[in-house]
């Protein structure tokens, strides 16, 4: 199984990314990513900074929007290109607010937790080809396959 793809859009990039899990299709939806960013993914890199992320939205969908957003704010603020993720997801129940007279039940929360390895981008070689602007939404939708789960992720451009 190809961990991801470059597909093409009219006005846009995207990335069409595969896992076994949530946890591996966000890390190579995230490597596919960087892939458009420097024309192939980055490999060989040794981090030289570690961040904590933690991370909660309503559905995969949002939450992988979330991640990779994230990631793009460190490399577009900090020049830090990220190279190994250990990650978390997981589904939690939300609360009944107890203010509320009729305990309208809030929808599930799914979560992220985990360390992103870096490199910083001067001393790598390594230069950007594609000015990423914005992960979108744009016909976002995790899928349930034979082998595992994918998700075709659209990037402004």
């Amino acid at each position: 199984m190809k961990r991801f793809e470059i597909i093409g859009t009219t006005a846009d990039a995207g990335v069409l990314a595969r896992g076994d899990d949530l946890s591996s299709l966000f890390s190579n939806a995230a490597a596919g990513m960087f892939a458009l960013v420097f024309g192939a993914e980055p490999k060989s890199l040794l981090p030289d900074r570690q961040e904590v992320i933690e991370l909660s939205s309503v559905d995969a969908e949002s939450l992988l929007v979330a991640f990779l957003s994230e990631l793009l704010w460190y490399f577009d603020t900090h020049l830090l290109v990220p190279t190994k993720y250990g990650l978390s997801i997981e589904k939690t129940a939300a609360e009944d607010s107890p203010e509320e007279e009729n305990r309208n039940q809030e929808p599930d929360e799914i979560m992220l937790k985990g360390e992103v390895s870096f490199v910083n981008l001067p001393g790598t070689g390594l230069s950007p080809l594609t000015d990423l602007k914005a992960v979108t939404m744009h016909n976002l939708q995790i899928k349930r396959e034979k082998s595992g789960l994918s998700a075709r992720v659209i990037f402004d451009i």
